[in-house]
């Protein structure tokens, strides 16, 4: 698993919105792009990550206002992130697929892109998952 996530993110566009921005705002944007996730950013920092299902689940449920609820209300702060260097095998390590859907990306300190699970190619996927099922094997013989 040597593919970089700069190989898998290419020159995609990152899409930001900052914290104050209303949650009805960030689902046009998420709509308007095709995306499921928004980078949270104040300046160039990265404060959080908005989901969709953070907006279905923690806004729409929550019968929150969509035109006056700000993002900052519901999105992940301060979010796991990996470097743009980083192999793929990293971003699974780092628990995508699992505990997140997307991960941001970071170079040098700043925000690269949003990495999504579904941009990971199956095989990778597959293969990271049976080396872990080998690892916890292993890890079991020695009990």
């Amino acid at each position: 698993m040597t593919t970089t996530l700069r190989k898998i993110l290419g020159d995609r566009p990152v899409h930001t919105v900052t914290p104050d921005t209303s949650l009805r705002d960030a689902a046009r944007m998420m709509a308007d792009h095709k995306v499921g996730a928004l980078a949270v950013v104040t300046g160039d920092a990265l404060v959080g990550i908005l989901s969709e299902r953070d907006i279905v689940f923690k806004g729409t449920a929550a019968a929150l206002p969509s035109d006056t609820t700000p993002v900052s209300e519901i999105m992940t702060p301060d979010p796991v992130t990996v470097d743009i260097d980083d192999k793929v095998s990293d971003a699974l390590a780092a628990k995508l697929g699992d505990a997140f859907r997307h991960l941001p990306v970071m170079e040098a300190g700043h925000l690269a892109g949003l990495l999504s699970y579904r941009d990971i190619p199956a095989q990778y996927v597959m293969m990271f998952e049976r080396f872990r099922e080998m690892a916890t094997s292993h890890a079991d013989d020695g009990a």
